[in-house]
């Protein structure tokens, strides 16, 4: 009954650590898509204000409506390049996490199957002894009962 607790509990603690595991990696993955989204944002900025600034050229003296356009696009994209800073240093942050939570589950893993073995070995051990003893047993029977037949 003992033996059946102690797993239970042993599974119940690994399906726990699955499931921060699991959670802490869609942290990661949603951290990494709003990377990508504000840079995908970020291009899609540069490049309409790049249009707009090569319409506004060819025009002699510019047009003051799309130069409002291009300083609004340029601070949207001030904002958007900040916001991306804090997305960059937000998944570094997560991804740094995991590597260090997944570091300390694998020297926990590592001190769990030591015990295991160390375990295994000492079970053998008292079996092995168990067993010569027995062999002892049954040899000196032996001889005593071939003396006992003589």
């Amino acid at each position: 009954m003992v033996f059946k607790n102690y797993f239970q509990g042993e599974l119940h603690e690994y399906l726990g650590v699955m499931l921060a595991a699991n959670g802490a990696f869609s942290d990661r993955s949603s951290a990494l898509l709003t990377v990508q989204t504000l840079s995908s944002d970020l291009v899609s900025l540069q490049s309409r204000i790049e249009k707009l600034e090569a319409a506004s050229s060819k025009i002699f003296g510019g047009d003051r409506s799309r130069m409002r356009k291009i300083e609004d696009l340029k601070e949207t994209a001030r904002v958007t390049e900040d916001a991306k800073s804090c997305a960059v240093r937000e998944y570094e942050r997560i991804k740094d996490n995991n590597r260090d939570e997944l570091e300390r589950f694998d020297k926990e893993r590592h001190i769990d199957f030591m015990d295991m073995l160390k375990g295994f070995v000492l079970n053998q051990a008292g079996y092995a002894e168990k067993m010569a003893n027995a062999w002892e047993n049954l040899a000196e029977e032996t001889i005593r009962y071939a003396r006992d037949g003589s």
